[in-house]
């Protein structure tokens, strides 16, 4: 019998796994990718539907009064009328439609829509940059599929739900501009903000980002100056006629542009003294938040914690969802705290990565030459610099006020994805070392393990113990601001 003869080619790559790019398979890891990246979009979604069906209508703030007077005159009221009176009107009168159509299971419909409506743009974003590694975007799109916070403040009755949605959505249409530098882009990325300005106060520092993005690709796709300067002059003025409703009313009413219930209500007495000194800035000891996962007197004094508190849990008793009240299971509260400091560190690796990468194209390094990367260099920064426009804002409305409830991480969820961003600069230079990448997995794969507990835990209670679903006073108890 004769002995087949081996194939040469299949010797040389028996030799040599690098011969060719077809030798090295690409297909069947970039297709188990994929399957992961669309497992954490359904979860995502069914996630959102099982809370919708268990969780209350609002948190704490009082935005039913406003919409039942914008539902009942279709007129807007002015800022010192109600409690949340100061927010721009739109989300209320498209709420309005819904009210007078279910009453609040409609409206809080709405709210479900929006949520998987952003969790969606989410994801199509991410799968349409080309700079995000494939094996790294499962991990990012878990952020906002599996975060409880963001789930819920993107599913109660609240202004909330459409800031999300609207940030999401202007950050799509950011990279729309940067692919197809058309007018009818521009002029959809001026409709985007200025619904936002007509939503929430908090679109104000997306502007000066958003006008710098629109130089900076401009000039990069070396649009001659007329065209480039009448493309920002469009979107300036398109944007602010659509949003400056409010804002000019409140010039005209109080003297200010930006009026809110920190200028008209007493209830600010309660949260103060905040400010107790530097220290205030510099608190991160995060042992206290693990001692005490809901806000306390070890932590309201501190800035930092604060924010990063409520951003990855309920820090504020804000939902109908009361877990973070009951021993033992608030102690999820601190494994969750402690687990997210893996990509809290990734995502501040990645922002100063961005930064660097700015700062170096700035001077005009070979990065230049590169209009790929020229292009998420201008897309990264640019979110970023809204980010920290969003930080500081924060910091010094709540400085300012000197009021605690200020400092929450929700007030971020419109620049979500500038997080996930970063999220994925970080996890990209843990992808230089293999210990570095198994160690971050191995936080972030607990964190979601954390996040889906702790939802799991909610849903259950909610079961056993049924809350009033219009409850928006969560706070069973005062917190004395003198004690340290």
């Amino acid at each position: 019998m004769k002995r087949r003869k081996h194939s040469p080619a299949k010797s040389r790559r028996g030799r040599s796994e690098q011969a060719s790019h077809s030798d090295q398979s690409p297909v069947e890891p970039s297709r188990y990718y994929f399957h992961a990246f669309r497992a954490v979009i359904a979860a995502g979604i069914v996630i959102r539907v099982v809370v919708f069906v268990h969780m209350g209508y609002f948190n704490n703030d009082d935005h039913l009064s406003v919409l039942e007077y914008v539902s009942r005159y279709w007129l807007p009221p002015h800022a010192a009328q109600f409690n949340q009176a100061y927010h721009p009107p739109l989300y209320y009168f498209l709420a309005a439609l819904f009210f007078r159509w279910g009453n609040l299971p409609a409206v809080q419909g709405l709210s479900l829509l929006l949520s998987i409506a952003s969790l969606m743009i989410i994801a199509r974003l991410l799968r349409q940059l080309a700079w995000v590694n494939e094996r790294i975007k499962p991990w990012c799109l878990a952020l906002p599929a599996f975060h409880p916070q963001f789930i819920m403040f993107s599913l109660f009755i609240s202004n909330d739900t459409l800031a999300i949605f609207l940030g999401a959505l202007i950050f799509y249409q950011c990279r729309r501009v940067q692919m197809t530098p058309s007018f009818s882009n521009h002029f959809l990325l001026a409709i985007g903000l200025g619904l936002g300005l007509l939503t929430k106060a908090v679109f104000l520092v997306f502007v000066a980002p958003l006008l710098l993005f629109i130089w900076m690709t401009g000039r990069r796709q070396a649009l001659p100056a007329p065209r480039l300067l009448s493309r920002l002059a469009s979107v300036f003025a398109i944007a602010s006629l659509l949003g400056s409703y409010k804002y000019v009313e409140n010039f005209i009413l109080f003297g200010s542009p930006t009026v809110s219930n920190l200028d008209f209500w007493q209830w600010t007495a309660e949260q103060r003294p905040t400010w107790i000194g530097v220290r205030s800035l510099f608190d991160v000891n995060i042992l206290k938040l693990v001692r005490d996962p809901v806000v306390s007197t070890s932590t309201v004094h501190s800035y930092p914690l604060m924010i990063y508190g409520s951003f990855w849990y309920s820090l504020i008793p804000e939902s109908t969802f009361h877990g973070n009240l009951i021993a033992p299971f608030n102690r999820l509260g601190s494994m969750i705290y402690l687990a997210a400091l893996g990509p809290s560190f990734l995502m501040a690796v990645g922002a100063s990565r961005v930064g660097m990468a700015t700062i170096r194209w700035g001077f005009r390094t070979t990065t230049e030459r590169n209009p790929s990367q020229q292009n998420r260099i201008i897309y990264e920064s640019t979110l970023l610099l809204t980010f920290l426009l969003n930080f500081f804002l924060i910091i010094s409305v709540g400085w300012s006020y000197d009021v605690w409830s200020v400092f929450q991480g929700r007030l971020f969820f419109p620049s979500y994805f500038a997080l996930i961003l970063a999220l994925s600069a970080g996890m990209e230079w843990a992808e230089s070392s293999r210990l570095k990448s198994n160690v971050f997995r191995c936080f972030m794969l607990a964190l979601i393990v954390f996040f889906l507990a702790y939802i799991i835990i909610e849903i259950w209670l909610a079961v056993l113990y049924p809350a009033n679903p219009l409850s928006m006073n969560h706070m069973p108890y005062q917190i004395d601001m003198n004690a340290r």
